[in-house]
């Protein structure tokens, strides 16, 4: 598995693992209401691609309003397999690259996986709805 740092100049991989990442979308909406070209504003994007070159993965660090959110997406059947440790590490290895003190996320409160892995990591909850919880790392 490696990492790949995504840009506008080339979507490909990006819309390759959107078109085969499932029902795990159904979770993951950042794009639904964006159009691909917004990782231009990202501070990152990353990929994790396996050895036969299939992204497996979505990560971004994404600056919006003053306050720094990352997104991640595992794509549908490979939850569970450690892809997301993988992609975390990564993406708080940019952000200490970054200088990024806090980062925040929201999560559904039904997305188990995601949970164990945003605690795993250090990340607490700020704030939480009957549907979902606001997460935060840092000072």
């Amino acid at each position: 598995m490696k990492i790949e740092k995504v840009d506008s100049s080339d979507l490909s991989l990006l819309k390759n693992f959107l078109s085969t990442c499932g029902l795990s979308l159904a979770r993951f909406r950042y794009y639904r209401t964006r159009p691909l070209s917004i990782i231009q504003n990202h501070l990152t994007t990353l990929l994790a691609i396996n050895e036969s070159n299939i992204p497996m993965v979505y990560g971004h660090l994404d600056k919006e309003d003053g306050k720094v959110w990352l997104g991640i997406c595992v794509s549908e059947g490979n939850e569970g397999k450690g892809y997301g440790n993988f992609m975390m590490k990564a993406l708080l290895e940019e952000a200490v690259k970054l200088k990024t003190d806090v980062i925040y996320l929201t999560v559904d409160k039904e997305n188990y996986n995601a949970l164990r892995l945003y605690e795993n990591f250090g990340f607490k909850k700020v704030r939480e709805s009957h549907t979902t919880i606001w997460y935060k790392w840092g000072n």
